[in-house]
């Protein structure tokens, strides 16, 4: 069954709730802008209005999702919208009856450049990252581009692992694969809404996605140095494990396995801090950054 459903964010501010109540006799579900990722930097911040619309939204009774605007050019930069994406809508599990999607779309540091450089596949795990972890916290996780986007830019096998909401201003969606939700124009109207409104055909109709299941390193954890942390310099064996261990938990090769920690080692180990949340964020892998390795799974 064709469910019609809109999507806001800030630019139409604090929809109220006999707004959301008047229209969901046509309208059943809105999908929810929670939070977005600046164009020029690597920010990340919440929807100004997303508590207050969420809320009325569901006092109106409306089916409620939620969407994420993403600029991440690497998988731990999704990882991190994502985390940043749960400590947001936590709270309001019981609310969300729709779909949390990752915005992927082209703006300022993501454009097509970047997209095209990364490659069709680095760009589909960029999304897998993202979706995985929504997935893991228990919430149904959906992708979201424009149609040039999905076909130019994404591998086009990503509608077997998650639902897909296509954007496409047109009479008829062309996308070739299964659709689960279609954004057909941005020019709609809603009373009591100003200015224009996403509108979208919520079809329900889309492959089952493959299940993810998370898992522990199978490889060779590092053995530390005498001093107790891999530091610049160091070389060896062991610096190779630590390397390979990295790149299993960025899913992708980040580093060049080459036995020398350098700046890009040091990066990566900071980042691995931020993510797990392993204080002091210095760059140097030590007996806390071991113990995790040993019990973190992705």
């Amino acid at each position: 069954m064709t469910m019609k459903v809109i999507d806001i964010s800030a630019w139409q501010g604090v929809v109220s709730v006999d707004t959301f109540r008047n229209m969901k006799s046509y309208i059943p579900g809105v999908i929810i802008r929670c939070s977005y990722t600046s164009q020029k930097s690597f920010s990340l911040h919440k929807d100004k209005y997303f508590e207050q619309n969420i809320s009325n939204a569901y006092k109106a009774g409306m089916k409620i999702g939620v969407y994420h605007y993403s600029q991440a050019i690497s998988e731990t930069e999704a990882i991190k919208e994502a985390k940043f994406v749960l400590d947001i809508i936590k709270i309001h599990k019981n609310k969300i009856s729709l779909e949390s999607a990752f915005d992927w779309e082209f703006g300022g540091r993501l454009n097509a450049h970047v997209a095209k450089k990364m490659g069709k596949q680095r760009c589909k795990q960029i999304c897998d990252a993202f979706c995985r972890v929504i997935r893991q916290a228990g919430f149904d996780a959906m992708v979201y581009a424009n149609l040039s986007t999905l076909t130019g830019y994404i591998a086009s096998d990503i509608y077997k692992t998650w639902k897909i909401w296509v954007a496409q201003y047109a009479p008829k969606c062309q996308y070739k694969h299964p659709i689960y939700m279609w954004q057909y124009t941005s020019g709609g109207h809603v009373s009591g809404i100003s200015g224009r409104v996403d509108m979208n055909y919520l079809y329900g109709t889309a492959v089952k996605p493959v299940e993810v299941k998370k898992s522990k390193y199978t490889g060779t954890l590092p053995t530390l140095p005498k001093r107790g942390w891999f530091t610049s310099g160091d070389k060896g064996l062991q610096v190779k494990r630590l390397q390979e261990f990295l790149n299993w938990y960025f899913g992708y090769k980040k580093l060049d396995v080459d036995g020398e920690v350098g700046r890009l080692t040091m990066n990566a180990v900071s980042e691995y801090e931020g993510i797990e949340k392993l204080k002091p964020i210095d760059g140097l892998f030590g007996k806390k950054c071991l113990a995790r390795a040993k019990t973190v799974e992705r």
